[in-house]
């Protein structure tokens, strides 16, 4: 990962602005992974993601997972664009 930092349950809630409830459902579905499981560690480089999924479930009032499952098709239609261009530009 990334420059990641690691941060504490509570600590990753107040950093991406999300209710505590919304963040445990992310954990549970399984789309947010703490990195030890024991000390409940989230890395600091799923908070962007966490904020938009929260964002897209308020604004279409949509239940956690599919706000995951959104940002999840975002996320890989935004490399699929990346791999494209960079084989435009390897044909140039």
């Amino acid at each position: 990962m990334e420059n990641s930092t690691f941060l504490s349950f509570m600590e990753f809630i107040q950093e991406a602005e999300i209710e505590e409830e919304k963040c445990r459902e992310y954990i549970d579905i399984g789309w947010l992974q703490p990195i030890e499981a024991d000390k409940f560690l989230l890395s600091s480089n799923d908070i962007f993601k966490v904020r938009k999924a929260d964002r897209l479930c308020r604004d279409f009032e949509l239940p956690c997972h599919a706000g995951a499952m959104i940002v999840d098709l975002l996320e890989k239609i935004d490399d699929l664009e990346n791999q494209l261009a960079q084989l435009r530009n390897a044909l140039e």
